[in-house]
């Protein structure tokens, strides 16, 4: 481990003064959202063996309020997809996070072009067995040459042999149970059974949702809507069902937050608003975009039908001004 960590400390060093100046201007809020891992180079006992069994993995990166850095990860263990979430502390520097209590010694930027890839080393010490990581997050499912160039220039400068490195299977079914659902939405459609939900027809905007992953098994979720009474955001903690993907806050008035339809561009999302027995119901039509596609439409459409609510569906216009008040 020492040997490992003295090496990445003389790569940093030994970086042209430029390079280092260049990555010295990272903000680790350039890194929060999520990410694909596309390839890994591991010190692990057992890595060499399964490696090539792995698939691209997920991880997610938020900002507590306590000023940590969350790790929401979806990684293979096992021929298992594991959930794990844990918090970094900030070091001295300022892209440098660790966390000794929970075998995190050191998570490190090692390079990004700050838009679409980052080079991130971690140390870890996990009960007998001590090892490093250096991994390439991707924003896309590909990675660039470019990206891909850095990643074995830094692993090979670390000591890394070509049998410790991998380029992980595109099988995305892991990586994708960690964010399919985080991050920032359009509402670019409503149906409802709420009297007086929309206002009139000229004031009508898009609405916006924005979901994290709060602790494991509880969701963050932001509304923000022109609602008839003008534009603003409602900010819940909803727990999952013990027994069904449904997510609520009965003591906040929400019955139910189910995700029915999704494809990671466009989600069909079922509210219920109430006291059980009294919900009302509110079907949104989620998207990336500002505009869904005609198939999610038609899926909103059908399920508009089986909750009867066809007669209030309700596309909205274009206008972003309210949905933007909530960007991340």
């Amino acid at each position: 481990m020492r040997a490992v960590l003295l090496a990445a400390l003389l790569a940093l060093v030994l970086v042209p003064r430029a390079r280092a100046a260049w990555l010295g201007r990272l903000d680790p809020r350039q890194l929060l959202g999520s990410w694909y891992i596309l390839a890994v180079a591991s010190g692990e006992k057992d890595f060499v063996v399964d490696k090539a069994t792995k698939n691209i993995e997920g991880v997610t990166l938020t900002f507590t309020p306590q000023n940590t850095l969350k790790m929401l990860s979806s990684r293979n263990r096992l021929e298992r997809c594991h959930l794990h979430a844990v918090e970094l502390m900030k070091q001295n520097s300022r892209w440098v996070f660790g966390n000794p209590s929970l075998g995190v010694l050191e998570y490190r930027v090692l390079a990004t072009n700050f838009r679409d890839y980052a080079i991130v080393l971690t140390q870890l010490e996990l009960q007998d067995e001590a090892f490093s990581t250096v991994e390439l997050y991707s924003r896309m499912e590909l990675a660039s040459q470019e990206a891909m160039g850095l990643f074995t220039k830094w692993s090979k400068g670390l000591g890394f042999s070509s049998q410790q490195r991998a380029t992980l299977q595109k099988d995305l079914t892991c990586a994708r149970k960690v964010f399919q659902f985080s991050g920032f939405w359009y509402i670019v459609a409503i149906a409802s059974d709420t009297q007086g939900l929309l206002p009139a027809r000229d004031k009508r905007k898009l609405g916006a949702s924005l979901v994290k992953v709060h602790k494991m098994g509880q969701l963050r979720v932001v509304l923000v809507f022109n609602w008839s009474q003008g534009c603003k955001a409602h900010s819940l903690i909803l727990r999952k069902d013990r027994k069904r993907a449904v997510f609520r806050n009965t003591l906040k008035g929400v019955a139910g937050f189910h995700v029915l339809i999704s494809d990671y561009k466009d989600s069909v999302v079922y509210l219920r608003l109430g006291r059980a027995g009294q919900a009302t119901k509110t079907l949104l039509l989620l998207s990336r975009q500002s505009t869904a596609s005609f198939l999610s439409m038609k899926k909103f459409i059908d399920v508009c039908e089986a909750l009867e609510l066809t007669r209030s569906v309700t596309v909205l216009p274009k206008d972003a001004s309210c949905a933007h008040t909530i960007l991340p």
